[in-house]
């Protein structure tokens, strides 16, 4: 239990020396509750994780002139509150491991003043541009300094629930949807699967948009391209603290590109 609590209130804690990233999410990152999906703020951890790159001096233009780049594997998020409309949040992001100059975890905390709104884990990994796995350059190590020492984000422990039905959508690719690898961002994974939930809350009855995200973990297997026939398959698979947890797989044919669990609770 102490344990659990020292890494709660470190959570809130960050490396002195890091910066501060200002970002504001855009107005359709809302919903009707005015409120931001959860997706969207993944997409505001990665504009502090890119704006963080290139203030030391390694730039989304660099990458590609290096034929290199960081790739996610994983990513976890705790989500302390919901972040409302036009609000200004500061993102701090630091590099807390590396394994054999390939592999990268990275931290993400997000603040609204000094109050704690968001905090990430994410896996890393450094690859060329034909996605093959290569060691971080001397460029590379003496730009972004390791800073151990502080909590992963994890998801919490939850009670486990049999026997709920698997329910299944699918939909195509749009070439509109690349970033700047050519295939599907990350963060719209998070999407895909908020949606598997969705529709499950919705054949209950009940009311997607009072949906609350509590916590996401996305595992990524394979890339998503342009014209792909996607399905996601989303099971209800347990309780934590009054919320609902959701597994998913992300699928393209019997490919599977990501499994996922996310943690939701209805408000009000």
């Amino acid at each position: 239990m102490f344990a659990a609590l020292l890494g709660a209130l470190m959570m809130h804690t960050v490396p002195q020396k890091t910066l501060t990233f200002p970002v504001t999410l855009q107005r359709n990152s809302f919903g009707p509750r005015l409120v931001a999906r959860a997706g969207d703020v993944w997409r505001c951890m990665q504009d502090v994780v890119s704006d963080e790159s290139s203030s030391v001096g390694w730039t989304p233009e660099r990458y590609v002139e290096e034929n290199t780049m960081f790739v996610v594997r994983s990513m976890t998020v705790k989500h302390e509150r919901e972040v409302g409309i036009g609000e200004t949040l500061q993102g701090r992001t630091w590099a807390s491991r590396d394994r054999r100059s390939m592999l990268f975890t990275r931290q993400v905390r997000m603040f609204s003043g000094d109050e704690f709104v968001a905090g990430a884990t994410q896996e890393w990994a450094y690859l060329t541009r034909d996605l093959q796995a290569t060691k971080a350059s001397k460029g590379i190590y003496d730009a972004f300094s390791v800073t151990p020492g502080f909590p992963d984000v994890e998801l919490p422990e939850y009670v486990a629930v049999e026997g709920k039905p698997l329910h299944r959508f699918e939909f195509t690719v749009w070439h509109g949807w690349m970033d700047p690898h050519g295939h599907v961002n990350h963060a719209a994974y998070v999407d895909y699967c908020d949606e598997g939930v969705a529709r499950v809350v919705a054949g209950e009855g009940g009311d997607p948009q009072a949906l609350k995200p509590l916590y996401e973990t996305v595992h990524f297997r394979a890339a998503i391209g342009a014209g792909e026939a996607i399905a996601v398959e989303t099971t209800e698979c347990g309780a934590s603290d009054g919320a609902r947890v959701f597994k998913h797989r992300i699928l393209s044919g019997q490919k599977v590109c990501a499994t996922a669990t996310l943690i939701r609770r209805a408000v009000g």
